[in-house]
């Protein structure tokens, strides 16, 4: 008859092995998926610009054990580029795992694009006219007799090869249909390239005259004919 205490050795130790193995097992078994992670750009010099396609966001698949990597929150995750001392230019920069902030647990397996092309241009600024926009016919017998804008100039900034193409602002549309008296509206201005922005006011007043239609103007007398 073997002792008691040797038999529950052998049972504690049995236990043991088989905790141990499950562990292995458990510990070997992984789990993938695929999130979609926002790209930040950190110290951007100031007086560069980015043009091109943005690139937001990478496509991440990370790595876990199956029960961790569904309480996986995907808001944790950020891919982050250093762009301090950048200079004006094409830059090719490679995104890395370590540059991805996943949470303890998770292990990055691929980054799709790993490369990512930037173009810097140095930002400028110029004023450029606004041309307001008139929608509408006034009311019969007048018409439109003259249109500006107060202040008739915008300042805009941007990337400098973007910044020389542009030509104008435009406001948005003020209505003059059936009006008989001049009018005036506060109306904001827009720009035709989503690279450029505004400084100093987005916003205008519109000054419309209306006046007589001169084909509706009273012509002068004719001449009397003289006594026969």
């Amino acid at each position: 008859m073997k002792p008691f205490g040797a038999d529950a050795t052998l049972r504690l130790a049995s236990l043991g092995l088989a905790a141990g193995l499950w562990f292995v097992i458990v510990g070997r078994q992984t789990a993938e998926r695929g999130v979609v992670v926002p790209v930040e750009l950190r110290n951007v010099p100031r007086d560069l610009e980015l043009t091109g396609d943005p690139v937001n966001s990478v496509d991440v698949r990370v790595r876990s054990s199956p029960g961790l990597i569904n309480s996986l929150e995907t808001g944790k995750l950020l891919a982050t580029i250093d762009l301090a001392g950048a200079a004006e230019g094409e830059r090719i920069v490679q995104l890395t795992p370590e540059q991805v902030q996943v949470p303890f647990g998770f292990r990055i397996v691929k980054i799709t694009p790993s490369l990512l092309t930037l173009n810097l241009e140095r930002t400028e600024r110029k004023s450029i006219p606004v041309r307001p926009r008139v929608t509408g016919r006034p009311a019969p017998g007048f018409e439109i007799a003259g249109v500006a804008s107060d202040p008739p100039e915008v300042r805009v900034a941007g990337p400098r090869s973007r910044v020389r193409e542009i030509e104008s602002a435009f406001t948005e549309p003020v209505s003059v249909e059936g009006a008989s008296t001049s009018a005036s509206e506060a109306v904001g201005v827009g720009l035709e390239d989503p690279l450029l922005r505004l400084e100093g006011g987005s916003r205008v007043r519109v000054r419309i005259s209306i006046g007589e239609a001169r084909a509706q103007q009273a012509a002068p007398d004719p001449p009397r004919k003289g006594k026969s």
